[in-house]
């Protein structure tokens, strides 16, 4: 068990031996994501960035039958309702995002479930994702009218490639763990009842290499040419604001 350390109504955290685990808790509702939440997550992020005890961080959703299923569907509902709002939540969500990416040491989403929209934004800033093998994934968001502009566009096609990332965004097509795991996304899957202990395990060994090498590894795998993360997370909230005005995506 992690010693619980601090307290927040949508979030359950703990950390032992210099791994913070974060748990969205919220099963009623699959785990799915509105404002107040994502105000904890950030708000945890940040403190755990100044907590230099931590040096691996594990993030999970309740339950076995999602991770996160997106965002809520007050949230959703607010593009069309109240564009303020929605553009607070969008804007929290990839500074947020931004925040777990650029933590300096190693993240893991252990994903039970349901992994859609900003569930799946949210793991693609982590370092790893590991998959029970009832996991599904999907960045439904084009159904609705926009597109995954939270870090989904940038992130996703880094990760697995321009013709898969094209795939999964333009069609909103939902695939399982396997197909995941053959395409990059996923670095492993096993089966439901041995996620937990996997991906505990995996921590531990991370634990216990040398922090400041892990920073400076990390920094250095994500070097590219070309656009950086920075620019093309910058054109990708440009283009999401096109959206929010779009006369035909609101009807």
């Amino acid at each position: 068990m992690l010693d619980s350390v601090i307290e927040y109504k949508n979030i359950l955290y703990g950390k032992r031996d210099g791994i913070g685990k974060i748990t969205i808790n919220r099963p009623e509702v699959l785990n799915a994501v509105d404002y107040p939440t994502i105000v904890e997550l950030k708000d945890l992020l940040s403190k755990i960035k100044n907590d230099q005890e931590v040096r691996v961080i594990i993030i999970t959703g309740s339950g076995e039958k999602s991770f996160i299923v997106g965002a809520d569907r007050n949230e959703i509902g607010k593009r069309d309702q109240n564009e303020e709002e929605a553009e607070r939540f969008e804007n929290t969500c990839r500074e947020t995002f931004n925040l777990l990416e650029n933590l300096g040491r190693p993240s893991i989403s252990a994903i039970n479930g349901y992994c859609f929209g900003l569930g799946l934004q949210l793991a693609l800033a982590c370092t790893f994702r590991i998959l029970s093998s009832n996991a599904k994934l999907g960045l439904p968001e084009i159904n609705f009218g926009f597109f995954p502009s939270m870090g989904g566009t940038q992130r996703l096609t880094r990760l697995i490639g321009e013709a898969k990332a094209m795939e999964m965004i333009l069609t909103g097509d939902s695939i399982d763990g396997e197909e995941a795991y053959r395409i990059g996304l996923a670095n492993k899957i096993l089966p439901q009842n041995e996620v937990e202990d996997y991906v505990e395990r995996f921590a531990e060994r991370l634990a216990e290499k040398n922090p400041d090498v892990m920073r400076l590894a990390i920094d250095a795998i994500r070097h590219e040419k070309g656009t950086s993360m920075k620019e093309g997370l910058a054109y990708e909230a440009k283009l999401s604001e096109l959206c929010f005005k779009n006369k035909v995506v609101k009807e």
